[in-house]
């Protein structure tokens, strides 16, 4: 699923109903539940700002029969 969402608010600040709106967006579109939304966005908050390492598969690792 290949589906951007960009919002901007020029000059007004976030409420808790704009955060609670695109949590809703966001499951839609992903297909999630709301808590998994969450845990996805805090977990790439982590990895971006260097809390939790980010792992990198190599393309040319066997990986036949490990799943």
């Amino acid at each position: 699923m290949a589906t951007t969402v960009h919002a901007e608010k020029v000059g007004t600040q976030m409420s808790d109903g704009d955060v609670e709106s695109a949590l809703g967006v966001a499951c839609e579109l992903l297909e999630m539940a709301q808590e998994g939304i969450i845990r996805l966005i805090i977990r790439e908050w982590l990895e971006e700002y260097g809390f939790l390492p980010i792992y990198d598969l190599d393309d040319g690792s066997e990986t036949k029969g490990s799943a």
